[in-house]
């Protein structure tokens, strides 16, 4: 936990700052956690989202870059549980009845999830180098967990 001045007032903050590092792709710190140049600069939006500052190149972020909740005015929960809901109900039409969001909006959640876990899995699985025995491994503990 931190403590903050703002406005000339003490808060309390829950965010751990040195699990975020600049986005800034000149900053000598980007990329880097726990460097100590990330600071709280301000609250900002409905959801009172956290604008962080770089130390090192001035720059700032919200604590949602890099997430699918970024740019999202919908808190964290309602999305995930609406996106939640999809295997379940079936279709985007199914869960847009039972959440009162609209079915457009849905799809836009879902193609950002979508983008942001290709690029994850992008990021992590490659070059791999696997061989087919692997693989054949790989796919036969997939089924035997589909089947319990």
């Amino acid at each position: 936990m931190n403590l903050l001045l703002f406005g000339g007032i003490e808060i309390t903050s829950e965010i751990d700052f040195s699990q975020f590092f600049c986005w800034n792709k000149d900053c000598p710190d980007y990329g880097i956690k726990n460097q100590g140049n990330i600071a709280f600069k301000e609250r900002y939006g409905k959801n009172n989202r956290v604008l962080l500052k770089c130390k090192t190149c001035n720059r700032c972020f919200s604590e949602t870059k890099g997430t699918i909740f970024f740019g999202l005015d919908t808190p964290e929960e309602e999305v995930l549980r609406t996106l939640g809901m999809l295997p379940e109900k079936g279709g985007i039409r199914g869960v847009a009845r039972a959440t009162g969001h609209d079915k457009d909006t849905i799809c836009r959640w879902l193609k950002i999830a979508g983008t942001h876990s290709e690029e994850v899995t992008t990021y992590f699985l490659r070059n791999l180098n696997l061989k087919r025995v692997e693989v054949d491994e790989i796919w036969s503990y997939i089924k035997k967990s589909k089947k319990m």
